[in-house]
């Protein structure tokens, strides 16, 4: 397990290294999400993630009873081409809902393109995602959708506990690519959970999520969620081939 601390001492100094201003907005909340998958062939399987974010609790502020909001709905629908079995190819369409019940909400229609390769080892695997993003995000005032686009890379890892719990972690930084971005490094991504295999088809995580958003003028929106996620796999081959 000696891996799994380096892992999380690296992670923490790198959200460490996020500028300290008073301007910063802080928020802790919920992070309920839906991660469903389907094998169609040996090559072929399509995917479909959902979540929804809400910050219950803006530490900023004492009126913590009146900050709680549905801040954001996301749903992705993905088909993954799988070259081998550690290199996958995929292509999604995403629909994402920021503000989600507020008269100043934001809608976007997005599409990305990812490459995700996978090193199993005897007691650990390690995935590294690196996905485009090709982003539509509503002007209010003008109500158009102009485009924008950002590279994103994620670095993941789990490790088995017993036969039925898991370890999962990953880190992922967010970098905007359009011309003239400001800021150039956007976002990071950083979760850590446990997971229990229930049966064949499903498993369930529990974990903490941190999400900071650059808003600018070296303040970040820092975004602490308990996430729970329900994860289901399902094999439609008539014909299931021995692994």
């Amino acid at each position: 397990m000696n891996f799994v601390r380096t892992f999380g001492i690296s992670c923490i100094i790198c959200l460490a290294v996020n500028p300290s201003n008073a301007q910063n907005i802080d928020v802790g909340g919920v992070f309920p999400t839906v991660d469903h998958s389907g094998t169609l062939t040996t090559k072929l399987d399509y995917g479909l993630y959902y979540f929804g974010s809400f910050p219950l609790v803006n530490f900023n502020t004492s009126t913590t009873s009146k900050d709680a909001y549905f801040h954001q709905i996301y749903a992705e629908q993905a088909l993954t081409y799988k070259q081998s079995e550690n290199l996958s190819f995929t292509g999604s369409y995403v629909y994402q809902r920021t503000n989600v019940l507020s008269s100043n909400y934001v809608n976007e229609n997005r599409f990305y393109l990812q490459a995700k390769l996978k090193n199993s080892f005897t007691k650990f695997t390690l995935s590294h995602r690196l996905r485009f993003d090709g982003r539509f995000i509503q002007n209010r005032a003008t109500n158009t959708y102009p485009f924008t686009h950002r590279v994103r890379y994620q670095l993941g890892f789990e490790t088995p506990i017993n036969e039925k719990l898991y370890f999962t972690a990953y880190e992922e930084v967010f970098f905007n690519t359009f011309k003239d971005a400001s800021p150039v490094y956007g976002e990071n991504w950083f979760y850590a959970a446990l997971g229990r295999k229930i049966n064949e088809r499903n498993k369930i995580e529990a974990g903490l999520l941190y999400v900071t958003w650059n808003i600018g003028n070296k303040n970040w929106f820092n975004q602490y969620y308990l996430q729970f996620t329900w994860i289901n796999h399902i094999d439609f081959r008539k014909t299931k081939t021995t692994p």
